[in-house]
């Protein structure tokens, strides 16, 4: 890309001053503080040891106020019925709906008041016959545990008008033992989170994927170049293929013009290939691309997770700018000091397995970073695809899972390659 199209892809994804639009401003903070006053608060009333999540001290504070009166049982009930009530935007509750939702084992002595209300330390009053939660943050937990379960997940995303889902509840459910990290590549179907933290939603993959586990290389696309007829076209074409497409890389724009010729970039991602190429050569291999739903939760796993490895940014696990300047960039006006200079000259994609760690939860390899990768998704512009992932160039903090743009299907970067899924069949899907 141009630097023109750098400026104006880090503006469109990042803001112009690096704030407006995007999520998680804490994570390029120079220092957290060591603890919020709520987690100061009751790390020392419970008499916890410091340094606690939050999660951790808020799910003691729970755990213990009910153990206090042996109400301990109650607690898997609180999570269906505050954690349902919180994702339809319900924070309010009556007598009655405490007794409809935990019965009288919520009270003690037989009576149905508020003083009598055996996790009465957790609430606070809203009104004059109405009780909320003391901070948000209770409920907000018990909404994560709450999704944590797939079928909780299938049932929220029936909510009318879509889940009430925020950053922290994503937070809480990126911090809780999740299903184990598998290796097949195989995205289930499923509910899954995605999207910014201003913006998260419940959304359902409706059949299971496995994704290729590395993005396309040179040369498996190489493979595909002699496959072609003599005019260039191919087999594999989509149907509304323009004329005078090419399948052939746009070397005018390769930064090196050996790329795909040098058996030096073998392993190297496909770039400077345009989305009908990249369909073509999907269904050259008995493949399709992704569609941006697939991409994102292949990336995230069930837990809606801000990078593949989690929720730590860690420029060691990823090809972007931050970690060709050695620190991190936070507004347009930095990475333009720092990175469009030498860093810009210098920075480039790597191979496509030079970083195992930046793995997805299902196995799949260096989703961020790197590259922008097609996907099969329009939006209003038929001439247009989504891309996901973020590439070199891109700062940290818009090289997350759920980082999307558009660019034109005519189109060719070399920050833009692509990778393959494969339908699962239900044989297959037996044994997911």
């Amino acid at each position: 890309m141009s630097l023109r199209q750098e400026r104006d892809t880090f503006i469109r994804l990042c803001g112009r001053d690096g704030t407006p639009r995007v999520p998680h401003f804490h994570l390029v903070r120079l220092a957290e503080p060591d603890a919020t006053p709520l987690e100061k608060r009751l790390t020392a009333s419970l008499a916890l040891p410091p340094g606690q999540p939050l999660a951790d001290i808020l799910g003691a504070h729970i755990a213990q106020t009910l153990a206090a009166h042996g109400r301990t049982g109650i607690e898997e009930r609180m999570t269906a019925s505050f954690g349902h009530a919180f994702l339809t935007d319900q924070t309010v509750f009556s007598l009655l709906d405490l007794h409809r939702a935990l019965g009288m084992s919520a009270f003690t002595g037989g009576r149905l008041a508020f003083d009598a209300c055996v996790f009465l330390p957790l609430l606070r009053q809203a009104g004059s016959d109405q009780v909320a939660f003391v901070h948000t943050a209770y409920q907000a937990l018990l909404a994560a545990r709450y999704l944590a379960e797939a079928e909780h997940r299938d049932t929220a995303a029936d909510v009318p008008g879509g889940a009430f889902i925020t950053e922290q509840v994503r937070a809480f459910l990126a911090g809780l033992p999740g299903s184990p990290a598998t290796d097949d590549c195989v995205l289930p179907a499923g509910t899954y989170l995605v999207g910014p933290a201003e913006r998260l939603l419940l959304r359902r993959v409706p059949r299971s994927v496995r994704f290729d586990r590395d993005a396309v290389t040179v040369a498996r696309y190489r493979r595909f170049l002699e496959a072609l007829n003599s005019d260039g076209t191919s087999p594999w074409d989509h149907p509304d293929q323009p004329a005078n497409v090419t399948h052939h890389p746009w070397t005018d724009r390769l930064r090196e013009a050996g790329y795909y010729t040098d058996a030096r970039f073998d392993a190297y991602p496909a770039v400077c290939v345009n989305w009908w190429s990249a369909y073509a050569f999907a269904a050259f291999e008995g493949k399709r691309l992704p569609t941006s739903l697939e991409w994102e939760a292949a990336a995230r796993g069930t837990d809606g997770r801000l990078f593949p490895w989690g929720d730590a940014p860690d420029a060691a696990l990823v090809n972007c700018a931050d970690s060709w300047v050695g620190h991190s960039v936070v507004t347009y006006q930095a990475w333009y000091e720092d990175f469009a200079g030498d860093a810009v000259r210098r920075a480039w994609v790597t191979p496509a397995t030079e970083r195992p760690g930046n793995r997805s939860p299902f196995g799949v390899v260096d989703m961020v970073g790197n590259c922008w990768e097609w996907t099969s998704t329009s939006l209003g512009d038929p001439g247009e695809a989504v891309i996901c992932g973020g590439s070199y160039d891109n700062p940290m903090r818009a090289v997350q899972v759920s980082s999307k743009g558009i660019y034109r299907k005519r189109g060719g970067s070399n920050a833009v390659g692509f990778r393959c899924v494969e339908d699962v069949t239900a044989t297959e899907e037996t044994t997911v």
